[in-house]
């Protein structure tokens, strides 16, 4: 009877959602979105040692009381205490909550600390994503070359957020972008999402996004519809977003306008496009003697 009340107990926590990306994919913005729902409460980045709500206030608490959390050979137990610690928390942050969102940069995978990893293979983070068959969210974008860039504007500038200025105030900074780490960056997120995805692919509670699909069009003042809609079906919730987004786009012109060697970097792009469209040329059909 006992074993039965703690799983009963156990399902009425809301369900883990574990948002991944990499930096600058518009997780912010989006994770904003599913708090909007009567439903969901967000926790935010839980790598972030900024955020109260993180893995490592938690993990401060636990050594405390346990100093062998700390262990490595004891952290994927320590963080599955920590997920069940989220989904408390957010019940009681809100009592009709039935999904508990978690955001995990790509980068910062490796935090969660694994005494044993292969050389090469992807953190033990996405191995108990998927062993555990959390819901996970996966937000891409189909340009890496401008996610690079809007990242190393955010950090030189030191804005991330169009929040963080002033009314009617715009982003203006013109940043020097390092070429051979642009080059550098953009394959390894290349190289990131072919493993990622490879990693789940097949799996039911895995959903791959697009940013560049997340708006109803280029003004970004509204989330897509269809996508809203879909969303809903996979954390099984009725469709109960605010379609609206709580922040707005921090780079909102041509992205070339932000960088000081503008030409240069522009040519790198034109010159990876087109060896990219070299690659997945078909080849010229056959002529017959």
């Amino acid at each position: 009877m006992q074993e039965a009340s703690e799983a009963e107990a156990a399902s009425e926590k809301p369900k883990p959602c574990f948002i991944i990306a990499r930096p600058r994919s518009g997780t912010t913005v989006f994770g904003r979105m599913l708090q909007t729902h009567p439903r969901i409460v967000s926790l935010g980045e839980i790598f972030n040692e900024a955020n109260p709500a993180s893995f490592f206030h938690f993990l401060q608490q636990k050594i405390v009381q346990k100093p062998a959390a700390l262990l490595p050979s004891n952290s994927n137990r320590t963080f599955l205490e920590y997920v069940e610690y989220c989904r408390v928390h957010a019940l009681e942050r809100n009592p009709k909550a039935k999904v508990v969102v978690l955001d995990v940069k790509y980068d910062q995978a490796h935090l969660l600390c694994e005494p044993w990893l292969r050389l090469g293979e992807l953190p033990r983070f996405y191995f108990l994503l998927r062993e555990r068959k959390w819901k996970v969210l996966d937000i891409h974008r189909r340009d890496p070359f401008k996610l690079s860039i809007s990242n190393q504007v955010a950090i030189q500038s030191s804005i991330y957020h169009s929040n963080t200025l002033e009314p009617g105030q715009k982003q203006t900074a013109k940043v020097q972008i390092n070429p051979a780490r642009l080059i550098e960056d953009v394959n390894a997120t290349r190289r990131a999402y072919t493993k990622v995805e490879r990693h789940f692919r097949g799996k039911p509670q895995y959903r791959q996004i697009f940013y560049e699909d997340m708006f109803a069009d280029e003004t970004g003042t509204r989330f897509s519809g269809p996508l809203l809609a879909d969303i809903a079906r996979f954390l099984n919730l009725g469709n109960g977003f605010d379609d609206k987004p709580k922040l707005q786009k921090l780079l909102q012109e041509d992205i070339f306008s932000y960088i000081k060697n503008a030409a240069e970097i522009r040519g790198l792009m034109e010159a990876d496009q087109a060896r990219n469209h070299e690659r997945v040329r078909p080849p010229a059909a056959a002529v017959d003697a």
